[in-house]
Order: C-alpha cells, then structure tokens, then sequence
C-alpha cells in the first residue's frame, strides 16, 4: 500500500501525542491484577521487548517538538514517575506481593525516559530556535 504524501507527517504527530511510558505501567498493573507471574515466562521477555521499544518511541518522538510539546513531554515524564513510585510503593508494603526484577527494570526504563526525553526535547528545542550557536 502506497501512503500518501502527508500521511506520514500526520502519522507521526499521532504517535507524538500519546504518553507512551503509561503502556508499560498498565502492564505491569494488569499482570499483578491478573496475578500473572513475569519471572521465567514469556511475559516477562514480552514486557523487557514492549518496554525497550517504548523507550526508543519516546525517544524519537522527543526529537523535533514545539515548547507545547516540551511542556508536555516534561509533563508525562514527571507523572509516569510519580505513578510508578506509587505502584513500586503498593507492591513493597503489601505483604503477599512481591518486587521482582521486572519490576525494578521498568522501573529503570521510566526514569531512563524521564530523564532523557526532556533533555533531549530541550536540546533540540534549542536547535530548532537557533540558541547556542
């Protein structure tokens, strides 16, 4: 199938609009609502692959953006953090649950996002209103 011209544009500020990092945090919320266990099952290598390519489809969305995109990417970065710290917070102080490495890599991942996505917004922010050179 042969895309239009600007649907490729368009394409692309549709993926841009949408917080992909809560993706990774609903997984891990509907595996411990399900009670699927993520340690040595195919889960777990599903949640590591779903979640690296995450990180890289923040990445390159946090590349060309507007300072509404900024703000907003700056947003979703500090809210994914606060809801995984509340999630990592329930998983340790319930007795019957339990951290698993899943767990802590996710977590890793969202603050990996969280501190890189911003930086590289503002970087290219930066570039596209020609400030530092």
């Amino acid at each position: 199938m042969i895309l239009a011209k600007g649907s490729d544009s368009s394409l692309i500020k549709t993926i841009s609009k949408f917080p992909w990092m809560l993706l990774v945090i609903a997984f891990l919320v509907a595996a411990d609502q399900l009670d699927i266990s993520l340690d040595n099952t195919i889960y777990g290598y599903v949640f590591i692959t779903m979640a690296i390519i995450i990180l890289f489809v923040e990445m390159m969305k946090s590349v060309d953006i507007t300072s509404f995109g900024f703000f907003m990417d700056l947003f979703w970065a500090v809210f994914t953090v606060i809801v995984a710290t509340a999630l990592l917070t329930y998983l340790y102080f319930t007795p019957e649950k339990s951290i698993s490495f899943f767990h802590w890599l996710g977590y890793g991942i969202i603050l990996a996002d969280a501190l890189l996505n911003p930086f590289n917004s503002f970087r290219s922010a930066l570039r596209n209103f020609d400030v530092g050179s």
